[in-house]
């Protein structure tokens, strides 16, 4: 058994999958297996999955004979993972030779640590850089203040880091039933490795993602939803907070980090406010 899963959603992503997968296959930490999880493509990707399974052994392809939906898709690829180490990768990323190698690296020098995050690196489409998130360690001595620090600058990029797969099926077991929402959930699925200082980072390990040309599905959404989203993601911060053996002073310090955490990671106040505007006057714009 490998030591480490990495699992591909891919739905009709044969345009970025062949690099994706690849500059997986060239890994210099090779103790890894690779599941392709194919959400009946109508494009070429189940035969391009395919294709790097049959030249490595490390490579497997779960081919689906109806789509499932992308959320069903992505998070079927952690149960069926077999190593305590576990990754996503979008079809559509790529990363450095040493990604893997550079982030298991961050596991064997602490047993503390539950997910390490890399190098995020903005790509526009033309190739330029659009943006870097390198991962800052915070170096406050009041430990209320170094979480809140990492609450607001860790990455969202940083799901796709390196996780230890049972602490990330116990949280998400919690969080996904308190927050059951597709938009945020990512940053509601960091905040207890945030909370306990589990997390780390290493900017040797760089991930390259696209810059979206296309404007966020959650545009649409309706205010009465927007607030529902807020009030839920906030509650469950503070869920998550409660299940800390922490003195009340300490939760009292972090708690404006976790307001303004879960104001910019949801949806903020004053947007949402002009949504709801919006739908009264009666505005689309």
């Amino acid at each position: 058994m490998a030591t480490i899963t990495i699992g591909v959603p891919v739905y009709n992503g044969a345009a970025t999958l062949e690099r994706s997968l690849e500059c997986l296959r060239t890994q210099t930490y090779r103790d890894i297996e690779v599941i392709v999880s194919d959400n009946a493509s109508t494009d070429r990707s189940a035969d391009i999955a395919q294709g790097f399974a049959d030249r490595d052994p490390r490579f497997r392809v779960v081919r689906r004979e109806s789509n499932v939906g992308p959320v069903p898709n992505f998070f079927s690829l952690l149960e069926m993972a077999r190593s305590d180490l576990f990754m996503w990768r979008a079809d559509d990323d790529w990363s450095n030779a040493e990604y893997v190698e550079e982030l298991k690296g961050k596991f064997d020098e602490d047993a503390r640590i539950r997910l390490a995050g890399p190098e995020t690196v903005i790509v526009r489409r033309d190739g330029s850089i659009a943006g870097v998130n390198s991962f800052i360690l915070p170096g406050q001595k009041l430990r209320a203040r170094r979480v809140g620090h990492m609450l607001m600058r860790l990455s969202a990029s940083s799901i796709y880091g390196l996780w230890h797969k049972p602490t990330l099926m116990e949280i998400l077991s919690r969080t996904r039933a308190n927050y059951p929402y597709i938009w945020a959930w990512d940053h509601m699925a960091m905040v207890p490795v945030i909370l306990t200082e589990s997390v780390t980072g290493n900017n040797a390990a760089k991930l390259y993602v696209g810059q979206p040309e296309a404007a966020r599905y959650s545009a649409q959404e309706p205010a009465r939803i927007m607030w529902e989203m807020r009030g839920a993601f906030r509650k469950s911060c503070f869920a998550e907070l409660r299940r800390l053996d922490w003195p009340l002073w300490e939760r009292l310090l972090l708690s404006p980090y976790i307001l303004r955490y879960a104001n910019v990671r949801v949806y903020r106040f004053w947007k949402t406010v002009r949504r709801q505007l919006r739908q009264i006057t009666g505005k689309r714009h």
